[in-house]
Protein backbone atom coordinates (compact mmCIF):
# COMPACT_ATOMS: atom_id res chain seq x y z
CA UNK A 1 0.00 0.00 0.00
CA UNK A 2 1.39 3.66 -1.37
CA UNK A 3 1.80 5.61 2.07
CA UNK A 4 0.13 8.78 1.97
CA UNK A 5 1.63 12.24 1.44
CA UNK A 6 3.07 13.31 4.85
CA UNK A 7 1.34 16.71 6.27
CA UNK A 8 2.96 19.52 7.11
CA UNK A 9 1.66 21.59 10.46
CA UNK A 10 -0.26 24.88 9.33
CA UNK A 11 1.86 27.47 11.69
CA UNK A 12 0.11 30.10 8.83
CA UNK A 13 -3.02 29.38 10.05
CA UNK A 14 -2.58 28.84 13.92
CA UNK A 15 -0.70 32.11 13.83
CA UNK A 16 -4.08 33.54 12.36
CA UNK A 17 -6.44 32.01 15.26
CA UNK A 18 -4.21 33.41 17.41
CA UNK A 19 -4.43 36.52 16.31
CA UNK A 20 -8.39 36.46 16.82
CA UNK A 21 -8.48 35.56 20.26
CA UNK A 22 -11.48 33.29 19.34
CA UNK A 23 -11.27 30.78 22.60
CA UNK A 24 -11.08 27.74 20.73
CA UNK A 25 -10.66 27.01 16.91
CA UNK A 26 -14.65 25.41 16.96
CA UNK A 27 -15.35 29.22 16.53
CA UNK A 28 -13.83 28.89 13.10
CA UNK A 29 -15.83 26.10 12.53
CA UNK A 30 -19.40 28.03 13.65
CA UNK A 31 -17.67 30.86 11.36
CA UNK A 32 -17.22 28.57 7.99
CA UNK A 33 -21.17 27.10 8.76
CA UNK A 34 -22.65 30.68 8.30
CA UNK A 35 -20.86 31.23 5.87
CA UNK A 36 -21.94 27.50 4.01
CA UNK A 37 -25.27 28.42 5.01
CA UNK A 38 -25.44 32.15 3.70
CA UNK A 39 -23.86 29.88 0.18
CA UNK A 40 -27.04 27.88 -0.25
CA UNK A 41 -24.68 25.05 0.87
CA UNK A 42 -26.38 22.31 3.63
CA UNK A 43 -22.07 20.59 4.65
CA UNK A 44 -21.67 21.20 8.23
CA UNK A 45 -18.23 21.75 9.67
CA UNK A 46 -17.51 19.81 12.53
CA UNK A 47 -16.33 22.33 15.80
CA UNK A 48 -13.35 19.91 16.20
CA UNK A 49 -12.21 19.78 12.09
CA UNK A 50 -10.07 22.84 12.17
CA UNK A 51 -7.41 21.11 14.70
CA UNK A 52 -7.09 18.94 10.99
CA UNK A 53 -6.51 22.18 9.14
CA UNK A 54 -3.81 22.74 11.69
CA UNK A 55 -2.27 19.76 10.97
CA UNK A 56 -2.30 20.66 7.50
CA UNK A 57 -4.76 19.45 5.78
CA UNK A 58 -6.81 21.28 3.21
CA UNK A 59 -10.74 20.52 2.98
CA UNK A 60 -12.19 20.45 -0.19
CA UNK A 61 -14.95 22.37 -2.47
CA UNK A 62 -15.30 26.13 -0.79
CA UNK A 63 -14.27 25.77 2.43
CA UNK A 64 -10.73 26.97 2.00
CA UNK A 65 -12.05 30.31 -0.09
CA UNK A 66 -14.62 30.83 3.48
CA UNK A 67 -11.48 30.26 6.02
CA UNK A 68 -10.20 32.75 4.38
CA UNK A 69 -13.32 35.09 4.41
CA UNK A 70 -13.87 34.20 8.01
CA UNK A 71 -10.09 35.27 9.20
CA UNK A 72 -10.51 38.24 6.96
CA UNK A 73 -13.41 39.22 8.94
CA UNK A 74 -12.39 38.49 11.87
CA UNK A 75 -9.01 40.45 11.64
CA UNK A 76 -10.26 43.08 9.67
CA UNK A 77 -7.67 42.94 6.69
CA UNK A 78 -8.05 41.51 3.56
CA UNK A 79 -6.15 37.73 3.65
CA UNK A 80 -5.24 35.67 0.42
CA UNK A 81 -5.13 32.27 -0.20
CA UNK A 82 -1.75 31.82 0.39
CA UNK A 83 -2.13 33.85 3.76
CA UNK A 84 -3.63 31.06 5.33
CA UNK A 85 -3.19 27.52 3.24
CA UNK A 86 -0.01 25.99 2.66
CA UNK A 87 -0.83 24.20 -0.80
CA UNK A 88 -3.99 24.44 -2.69
CA UNK A 89 -5.68 20.52 -2.15
CA UNK A 90 -8.96 19.57 -4.00
CA UNK A 91 -10.55 23.48 -3.43
CA UNK A 92 -12.67 23.86 -6.40
CA UNK A 93 -13.44 27.85 -5.38
CA UNK A 94 -11.53 30.80 -6.53
CA UNK A 95 -13.84 33.47 -5.30
CA UNK A 96 -15.69 34.22 -2.62
CA UNK A 97 -18.56 37.56 -2.95
CA UNK A 98 -20.96 39.48 -1.12
CA UNK A 99 -24.30 39.62 -3.03
CA UNK A 100 -24.06 42.97 -3.87
CA UNK A 101 -20.31 43.00 -4.73
CA UNK A 102 -19.47 44.66 -8.62
CA UNK A 103 -23.05 46.13 -8.82
CA UNK A 104 -21.82 49.87 -7.11
CA UNK A 105 -22.57 50.85 -11.10
CA UNK A 106 -24.23 54.47 -11.99
CA UNK A 107 -27.77 53.90 -12.17
CA UNK A 108 -27.53 54.80 -16.27
CA UNK A 109 -27.19 53.03 -19.35
CA UNK A 110 -23.28 52.61 -18.62
CA UNK A 111 -23.70 51.03 -15.34
CA UNK A 112 -26.63 49.00 -16.88
CA UNK A 113 -24.16 47.27 -19.86
CA UNK A 114 -21.65 47.11 -17.18
CA UNK A 115 -24.10 44.91 -15.31
CA UNK A 116 -25.31 43.23 -17.87
CA UNK A 117 -21.79 41.62 -19.07
CA UNK A 118 -21.41 40.49 -15.23
CA UNK A 119 -24.69 38.73 -15.08
CA UNK A 120 -23.82 37.01 -18.75
CA UNK A 121 -20.28 35.93 -17.74
CA UNK A 122 -20.63 34.92 -14.36
CA UNK A 123 -18.05 32.61 -13.08
CA UNK A 124 -18.71 29.07 -12.20
CA UNK A 125 -15.97 28.44 -9.24
CA UNK A 126 -17.60 31.40 -7.20
CA UNK A 127 -18.97 31.55 -3.85
CA UNK A 128 -22.14 34.19 -3.25
CA UNK A 129 -22.49 35.34 0.50
CA UNK A 130 -25.96 37.32 1.32
CA UNK A 131 -25.56 40.99 1.63
CA UNK A 132 -27.37 42.67 5.07
CA UNK A 133 -27.66 45.85 6.35
CA UNK A 134 -26.62 49.22 4.77
CA UNK A 135 -25.35 47.93 1.63
CA UNK A 136 -28.04 46.61 1.02
CA UNK A 137 -30.85 48.87 1.73
CA UNK A 138 -29.19 51.51 0.64
CA UNK A 139 -29.22 50.03 -3.11
CA UNK A 140 -32.96 49.54 -1.99
CA UNK A 141 -33.33 53.64 -1.84
CA UNK A 142 -31.25 54.10 -4.79
CA UNK A 143 -33.46 52.67 -7.27
CA UNK A 144 -36.23 54.94 -6.53
CA UNK A 145 -34.28 57.90 -6.34
CA UNK A 146 -32.05 57.74 -9.58
CA UNK A 147 -33.11 58.93 -12.79
CA UNK A 148 -35.09 56.51 -15.37
CA UNK A 149 -32.25 55.87 -18.04
CA UNK A 150 -33.55 55.57 -22.20
CA UNK A 151 -32.25 52.65 -23.11
CA UNK A 152 -31.17 52.82 -26.81
CA UNK A 153 -29.70 50.32 -29.11
CA UNK A 154 -25.78 49.93 -29.25
CA UNK A 155 -23.90 52.07 -32.03
CA UNK A 156 -22.91 49.20 -34.32
CA UNK A 157 -26.06 46.29 -33.40
CA UNK A 158 -25.25 42.80 -34.97
CA UNK A 159 -29.39 41.73 -34.03
CA UNK A 160 -32.17 42.33 -35.41
CA UNK A 161 -35.02 42.66 -32.29
CA UNK A 162 -38.23 42.67 -34.94
CA UNK A 163 -41.55 42.37 -33.05
CA UNK A 164 -41.55 38.54 -33.22
CA UNK A 165 -38.38 38.36 -31.39
CA UNK A 166 -39.84 40.16 -28.69
CA UNK A 167 -42.63 37.75 -28.54
CA UNK A 168 -40.79 34.97 -28.13
CA UNK A 169 -38.56 36.77 -24.91
CA UNK A 170 -42.46 37.28 -23.39
CA UNK A 171 -42.98 33.23 -23.64
CA UNK A 172 -40.14 32.80 -22.38
CA UNK A 173 -41.10 34.83 -19.06
CA UNK A 174 -44.47 33.50 -18.70
CA UNK A 175 -43.20 29.57 -19.05
CA UNK A 176 -40.71 30.95 -16.12
CA UNK A 177 -43.57 32.56 -14.18
CA UNK A 178 -45.37 29.12 -14.61
CA UNK A 179 -43.06 26.95 -13.45
CA UNK A 180 -42.15 28.79 -10.59
CA UNK A 181 -45.39 28.64 -9.71
CA UNK A 182 -46.75 25.18 -10.04
CA UNK A 183 -43.32 23.60 -9.88
CA UNK A 184 -41.05 25.41 -7.43
CA UNK A 185 -37.41 25.18 -7.89
CA UNK A 186 -36.92 22.09 -10.08
CA UNK A 187 -36.70 23.81 -13.28
CA UNK A 188 -34.37 26.53 -12.31
CA UNK A 189 -31.43 25.32 -14.33
CA UNK A 190 -33.00 25.06 -17.67
CA UNK A 191 -35.22 29.13 -16.73
CA UNK A 192 -31.48 30.31 -16.31
CA UNK A 193 -30.67 29.58 -20.09
CA UNK A 194 -33.03 32.51 -21.18
CA UNK A 195 -30.74 34.94 -19.50
CA UNK A 196 -27.87 34.85 -22.08
CA UNK A 197 -30.00 35.36 -24.61
CA UNK A 198 -32.28 38.39 -23.49
CA UNK A 199 -28.97 39.56 -22.08
CA UNK A 200 -27.64 39.30 -26.22
CA UNK A 201 -30.67 41.24 -27.34
CA UNK A 202 -30.14 44.29 -25.27
CA UNK A 203 -26.35 44.03 -25.50
CA UNK A 204 -26.31 43.73 -29.45
CA UNK A 205 -29.78 44.32 -30.72
CA UNK A 206 -31.05 46.79 -33.08
CA UNK A 207 -34.08 48.02 -30.99
CA UNK A 208 -36.32 51.12 -30.32
CA UNK A 209 -36.28 52.55 -26.89
CA UNK A 210 -39.47 51.78 -26.46
CA UNK A 211 -38.24 47.88 -26.97
CA UNK A 212 -35.15 48.10 -25.09
CA UNK A 213 -37.64 48.98 -21.76
CA UNK A 214 -39.49 45.43 -23.03
CA UNK A 215 -36.47 43.44 -23.01
CA UNK A 216 -35.34 45.22 -19.86
CA UNK A 217 -38.67 44.25 -18.23
CA UNK A 218 -37.92 41.09 -19.59
CA UNK A 219 -34.97 40.84 -17.54
CA UNK A 220 -36.19 41.75 -14.47
CA UNK A 221 -39.20 39.43 -14.58
CA UNK A 222 -36.57 36.28 -15.80
CA UNK A 223 -34.00 37.26 -12.49
CA UNK A 224 -36.99 37.87 -9.90
CA UNK A 225 -38.48 34.51 -11.01
CA UNK A 226 -34.37 32.95 -11.09
CA UNK A 227 -34.15 34.63 -7.60
CA UNK A 228 -37.22 33.06 -6.26
CA UNK A 229 -36.78 29.66 -7.27
CA UNK A 230 -33.04 29.90 -5.67
CA UNK A 231 -34.39 31.15 -1.93
CA UNK A 232 -36.40 28.19 -1.77
CA UNK A 233 -33.13 26.45 -2.26
CA UNK A 234 -31.75 28.29 0.54
CA UNK A 235 -29.02 30.03 -1.38
CA UNK A 236 -29.37 33.06 -0.11
CA UNK A 237 -26.78 34.55 -2.05
CA UNK A 238 -27.27 33.81 -5.43
CA UNK A 239 -31.06 34.66 -4.95
CA UNK A 240 -30.20 37.94 -3.42
CA UNK A 241 -27.93 38.62 -6.28
CA UNK A 242 -30.56 37.77 -8.86
CA UNK A 243 -32.84 39.88 -6.98
CA UNK A 244 -30.53 42.95 -7.11
CA UNK A 245 -29.80 42.65 -11.09
CA UNK A 246 -33.58 42.33 -11.53
CA UNK A 247 -34.16 45.30 -9.57
CA UNK A 248 -31.36 47.46 -11.96
CA UNK A 249 -33.09 46.27 -14.54
CA UNK A 250 -36.94 47.12 -13.67
CA UNK A 251 -35.49 50.77 -12.44
CA UNK A 252 -33.85 50.65 -16.06
CA UNK A 253 -37.54 49.44 -17.83
CA UNK A 254 -39.18 52.59 -16.26
CA UNK A 255 -41.41 49.94 -14.19
CA UNK A 256 -41.96 51.44 -10.66
CA UNK A 257 -44.47 48.47 -10.09
CA UNK A 258 -42.00 45.55 -10.87
CA UNK A 259 -39.40 47.78 -8.75
CA UNK A 260 -41.93 47.34 -5.92
CA UNK A 261 -42.60 43.90 -6.60
CA UNK A 262 -38.50 42.64 -6.48
CA UNK A 263 -38.20 44.87 -3.18
CA UNK A 264 -41.21 43.32 -1.73
CA UNK A 265 -39.75 39.83 -2.00
CA UNK A 266 -36.33 40.98 -1.22
CA UNK A 267 -38.15 41.99 1.95
CA UNK A 268 -39.79 38.47 2.99
CA UNK A 269 -36.04 36.48 1.77
CA UNK A 270 -35.03 38.94 4.92
CA UNK A 271 -37.53 37.97 6.96
CA UNK A 272 -36.72 34.16 6.23
CA UNK A 273 -33.35 34.77 7.23
CA UNK A 274 -33.73 36.23 10.58
CA UNK A 275 -32.94 40.26 9.19
CA UNK A 276 -36.01 41.89 10.45
CA UNK A 277 -34.51 45.33 10.52
CA UNK A 278 -33.23 44.97 6.81
CA UNK A 279 -36.70 43.53 5.81
CA UNK A 280 -38.95 46.45 7.28
CA UNK A 281 -36.59 48.66 5.50
CA UNK A 282 -37.26 47.00 2.02
CA UNK A 283 -40.80 46.72 2.97
CA UNK A 284 -41.09 50.67 3.39
CA UNK A 285 -39.00 51.02 -0.18
CA UNK A 286 -41.55 48.90 -2.15
CA UNK A 287 -44.31 50.51 0.11
CA UNK A 288 -43.35 53.61 -1.67
CA UNK A 289 -42.01 52.41 -5.08
CA UNK A 290 -45.67 51.00 -5.23
CA UNK A 291 -47.12 54.27 -4.42
CA UNK A 292 -48.67 54.72 -8.00
CA UNK A 293 -49.22 51.12 -9.23
CA UNK A 294 -52.62 49.51 -9.63
CA UNK A 295 -54.32 48.49 -6.85
CA UNK A 296 -53.50 44.48 -7.12
CA UNK A 297 -49.68 45.38 -6.95
CA UNK A 298 -50.08 47.47 -4.20
CA UNK A 299 -52.50 44.43 -2.17
CA UNK A 300 -49.08 42.00 -2.92
CA UNK A 301 -46.66 44.81 -1.91
CA UNK A 302 -48.89 45.50 1.73
CA UNK A 303 -49.17 41.76 2.05
CA UNK A 304 -45.49 41.12 1.79
CA UNK A 305 -45.34 44.52 4.54
CA UNK A 306 -47.17 42.58 6.99
CA UNK A 307 -44.33 39.99 6.67
CA UNK A 308 -41.67 41.90 7.57
CA UNK A 309 -43.65 43.47 10.47
CA UNK A 310 -44.45 40.21 11.82
CA UNK A 311 -40.93 38.96 11.77
CA UNK A 312 -40.07 42.54 13.67
CA UNK A 313 -42.34 41.32 16.09
CA UNK A 314 -44.87 44.16 15.21
CA UNK A 315 -48.38 43.14 15.88
CA UNK A 316 -50.01 46.71 15.17
CA UNK A 317 -47.94 46.93 11.91
CA UNK A 318 -48.88 44.14 10.81
CA UNK A 319 -52.69 44.41 11.15
CA UNK A 320 -52.07 47.77 9.10
CA UNK A 321 -50.37 46.11 6.58
CA UNK A 322 -52.61 43.33 6.12
CA UNK A 323 -55.58 45.74 6.65
CA UNK A 324 -53.99 47.78 3.40
CA UNK A 325 -53.61 44.65 1.36
CA UNK A 326 -57.40 44.13 1.85
CA UNK A 327 -58.58 47.11 0.92
CA UNK A 328 -56.23 47.68 -1.93
CA UNK A 329 -57.49 44.02 -3.26
CA UNK A 330 -61.19 45.42 -3.12
CA UNK A 331 -60.20 48.13 -5.41
CA UNK A 332 -58.53 45.58 -8.03
CA UNK A 333 -61.89 43.95 -8.41
CA UNK A 334 -62.82 47.58 -10.54
CA UNK A 335 -59.28 48.09 -11.70
CA UNK A 336 -57.69 46.40 -15.30
CA UNK A 337 -55.85 42.93 -14.84
CA UNK A 338 -52.84 43.32 -12.99
CA UNK A 339 -49.48 42.30 -14.16
CA UNK A 340 -48.44 38.61 -15.26
CA UNK A 341 -45.80 38.48 -12.25
CA UNK A 342 -48.72 39.66 -10.02
CA UNK A 343 -51.60 37.50 -11.39
CA UNK A 344 -50.92 34.47 -8.31
CA UNK A 345 -51.95 37.32 -6.00
CA UNK A 346 -55.60 36.38 -5.59
CA UNK A 347 -58.10 36.61 -2.56
CA UNK A 348 -56.68 32.94 -1.50
CA UNK A 349 -52.96 34.07 -1.94
CA UNK A 350 -53.26 37.21 0.13
CA UNK A 351 -54.92 35.27 2.94
CA UNK A 352 -52.40 32.64 2.80
CA UNK A 353 -49.36 35.58 3.02
CA UNK A 354 -51.56 37.09 6.19
CA UNK A 355 -51.84 33.70 7.78
CA UNK A 356 -47.63 33.32 7.26
CA UNK A 357 -47.62 36.32 9.51
CA UNK A 358 -49.54 35.47 11.88
CA UNK A 359 -48.01 31.86 12.66
CA UNK A 360 -44.41 33.86 12.30
CA UNK A 361 -45.89 36.36 15.45
CA UNK A 362 -46.75 32.83 17.17
CA UNK A 363 -43.45 31.51 16.99
CA UNK A 364 -41.82 34.90 18.26
CA UNK A 365 -44.66 35.14 21.43
CA UNK A 366 -45.47 38.08 19.66
CA UNK A 367 -49.33 37.30 19.99
CA UNK A 368 -51.13 34.63 22.38
CA UNK A 369 -50.57 31.59 20.06
CA UNK A 370 -54.08 30.57 21.59
CA UNK A 371 -55.62 33.64 20.06
CA UNK A 372 -53.86 33.85 16.13
CA UNK A 373 -53.28 30.05 15.49
CA UNK A 374 -57.01 29.49 14.85
CA UNK A 375 -57.12 32.72 12.38
CA UNK A 376 -53.65 31.79 10.92
CA UNK A 377 -55.35 27.96 10.02
CA UNK A 378 -58.20 29.45 9.05
CA UNK A 379 -56.38 31.71 6.65
CA UNK A 380 -54.10 29.36 5.73
CA UNK A 381 -56.70 26.55 4.42
CA UNK A 382 -57.79 27.14 1.44
CA UNK A 383 -54.43 27.54 0.08
CA UNK A 384 -53.58 24.74 1.38
CA UNK A 385 -56.06 22.30 -0.04
CA UNK A 386 -55.26 23.75 -3.67
CA UNK A 387 -56.41 20.61 -5.64
CA UNK A 388 -53.30 18.52 -6.50
CA UNK A 389 -51.78 19.26 -10.01
CA UNK A 390 -52.90 22.33 -10.96
CA UNK A 391 -51.34 26.34 -10.47
CA UNK A 392 -50.31 27.54 -7.23
CA UNK A 393 -48.36 23.63 -6.34
CA UNK A 394 -45.57 25.64 -5.07
CA UNK A 395 -47.60 27.92 -2.84
CA UNK A 396 -49.65 25.26 -1.83
CA UNK A 397 -46.70 22.95 -0.22
CA UNK A 398 -45.53 26.25 1.67
CA UNK A 399 -48.45 27.22 3.05
CA UNK A 400 -49.80 23.62 3.69
CA UNK A 401 -46.88 23.16 5.78
CA UNK A 402 -47.57 25.86 7.22
CA UNK A 403 -51.06 25.00 8.15
CA UNK A 404 -50.41 21.52 9.50
CA UNK A 405 -48.04 23.23 11.96
CA UNK A 406 -50.31 25.49 13.03
CA UNK A 407 -53.32 23.14 13.50
CA UNK A 408 -50.44 20.55 15.08
CA UNK A 409 -49.93 23.52 17.51
CA UNK A 410 -53.76 24.09 18.94
CA UNK A 411 -53.74 20.65 19.53
CA UNK A 412 -55.93 18.94 16.32
CA UNK A 413 -53.26 16.34 15.74
CA UNK A 414 -55.25 14.58 13.31
CA UNK A 415 -56.50 17.49 10.36
CA UNK A 416 -52.37 18.53 11.19
CA UNK A 417 -51.24 15.00 9.73
CA UNK A 418 -54.21 15.31 7.08
CA UNK A 419 -52.65 18.52 5.94
CA UNK A 420 -48.79 17.19 6.45
CA UNK A 421 -49.52 14.03 4.04
CA UNK A 422 -51.75 16.47 1.71
CA UNK A 423 -48.39 18.71 1.70
CA UNK A 424 -46.33 15.77 0.98
CA UNK A 425 -48.18 14.62 -1.50
CA UNK A 426 -46.85 17.56 -3.47
CA UNK A 427 -42.89 17.21 -3.51
CA UNK A 428 -42.95 14.63 -6.60
CA UNK A 429 -43.46 17.18 -8.84
CA UNK A 430 -42.50 20.35 -6.63
CA UNK A 431 -39.00 20.86 -5.44
CA UNK A 432 -39.00 23.12 -2.65
CA UNK A 433 -36.25 22.94 0.34
CA UNK A 434 -37.64 25.73 2.06
CA UNK A 435 -41.12 24.20 2.59
CA UNK A 436 -39.36 20.75 3.84
CA UNK A 437 -38.11 22.62 6.46
CA UNK A 438 -41.43 23.88 7.94
CA UNK A 439 -42.44 20.24 7.49
CA UNK A 440 -39.21 19.36 9.91
CA UNK A 441 -40.35 22.08 12.38
CA UNK A 442 -43.73 20.20 12.07
CA UNK A 443 -42.26 16.73 12.52
CA UNK A 444 -40.06 18.02 15.86
CA UNK A 445 -43.27 19.58 16.92
CA UNK A 446 -45.29 15.57 16.42
CA UNK A 447 -42.94 13.57 17.84
CA UNK A 448 -43.60 14.42 20.71
CA UNK A 449 -47.13 12.50 20.77
CA UNK A 450 -45.74 9.82 18.19
CA UNK A 451 -45.41 6.89 21.01
CA UNK A 452 -49.31 7.61 21.76
CA UNK A 453 -50.98 8.59 18.16
CA UNK A 454 -49.27 6.20 15.78
CA UNK A 455 -50.58 8.59 12.41
CA UNK A 456 -48.15 10.93 13.99
CA UNK A 457 -45.23 8.54 14.19
CA UNK A 458 -46.15 7.77 10.50
CA UNK A 459 -45.56 11.33 9.09
CA UNK A 460 -42.91 11.76 11.36
CA UNK A 461 -40.99 9.13 9.75
CA UNK A 462 -42.24 9.76 6.61
CA UNK A 463 -40.85 13.89 7.06
CA UNK A 464 -37.83 12.74 8.28
CA UNK A 465 -36.92 10.48 5.11
CA UNK A 466 -37.48 13.44 3.02
CA UNK A 467 -34.83 15.47 5.02
CA UNK A 468 -32.17 13.20 4.92
CA UNK A 469 -32.61 12.62 1.28
CA UNK A 470 -32.34 16.33 1.18
CA UNK A 471 -29.12 16.04 3.81
CA UNK A 472 -30.76 18.93 5.97
CA UNK A 473 -30.25 18.44 9.43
Amino acid sequence: MARSKELSPNHRLEQLIAETEWDNVGVLADRVNRLLHQAGSRRVIHRTTPYKWLRGHVPSGPVPALVVRALSTALGRDLTFDDVWLHRGPTTVTEVIRAHEGLDQPWDITGLHKLLAELDTVPARRVVLAATGTVLTTLAWQSLAAPIPRLIAPRKPTTAVPPSALRIVDSLVSSAQAADDREGSSARQTISMSVPIIVKLLQEGDYSPEAGAHLARSLAQVCQTLASMHHDELAAGISQRLYLMALRAAHAAGDHALVASILARMSVQASDYGQAADAVQLAATATEAAAHAMPSVRALVAAHKGIAHASARELDAFEASIDDSNRFFEQAALQAEAPSWASHADRTELDAIAGRGLVILAAKRSADPLMVLPRASELLQARAQTPLGGDHQRSALRHGALYSLALAQLGNLDAAVDAAETALTRLPAVASTRSVMLLRDLAFFLDRHSAAYPRARMIVHEINGHCRRLHLR
